[in-house]
């Protein structure tokens, strides 16, 4: 895996001011299963936002902040930051660096493929139980909390947590924390589902004239 690259844990996951909601006359929450269900259904064909990517820790001073866009169809992404183009298909991962002039190809292991957008939109059942679900407001709009646990305990991430827009059970917001209490923070944004894709966007070609380096075992 590589971790230098900040974009590959973007592949991944998203968070604001949160303020309670009021009890009033909403409908009733959602369990967590039947939320989680719900979720999986909703991102069952492509994806596509804007993002604004968070990473904090208590080891650093001060925090990483990147911005971007995400294109998402099953286990196949693409991600595009202002340095960096990251193209994907399950473990085959390739990165390009313009201003390097480089590109990466490698392949991630279990760990990073808990930070993938497959695993971010699609994998939750296979990965995660979900244990609580609450009702919070973001901004005025009123959104479900759902919060994961890992199935297996020394998996990569140690909670997840999603903010869930309930006028269309849409994700607005992640916030995962790794074993080494590491925070990823991301905030979607500008979130469309169900657009066709054209199928040569998550096919890679290296630019004339690029460097390449061939990571793959």
């Amino acid at each position: 895996m590589i971790r230098s690259s900040s974009g590959l844990r973007i592949a991944l996951i998203l968070l604001g001011y949160i303020v309670p909601a009021s009890a009033g006359a909403l409908a009733q929450v959602p369990s967590p299963v039947a939320l989680l269900e719900e979720v999986v259904a909703r991102y069952q064909n492509t994806l596509e936002a804007t993002f604004v990517h968070h990473l904090t820790s208590e080891a650093w001073d001060g925090s990483q902040t990147l911005t971007g866009t995400v294109q998402l169809w099953g286990d196949r992404y693409r991600i595009e930051t202002l340095h960096e183009v990251i193209t994907g298909q399950g473990e085959e991962v390739w990165i390009y660096r313009a201003a390097d002039n480089q590109v990466l190809m490698t392949t991630i292991d279990r760990d990073g493929l808990a930070y993938s957008p497959g695993a971010l939109f699609r994998s939750y059942g296979e990965l995660y139980h979900p244990h609580a679900s609450s009702r919070e407001i973001l901004d005025g709009v009123s959104y479900f909390r759902l919060e994961l646990n890992p199935l297996e305990e020394d998996f990569a991430i140690s909670s997840l947590t999603l903010w869930i827009r309930e006028s269309d059970r849409m994700i607005k917001q992640i916030v995962a924390l790794d074993q080494s209490s590491v925070r990823t923070e991301i905030e979607l944004e500008n979130i469309r589902v169900g657009l066709p894709i054209p199928p040569e966007t998550f096919e890679f070609r290296a630019p004339e004239g690029a460097e390449v380096i061939d990571l793959r075992s």
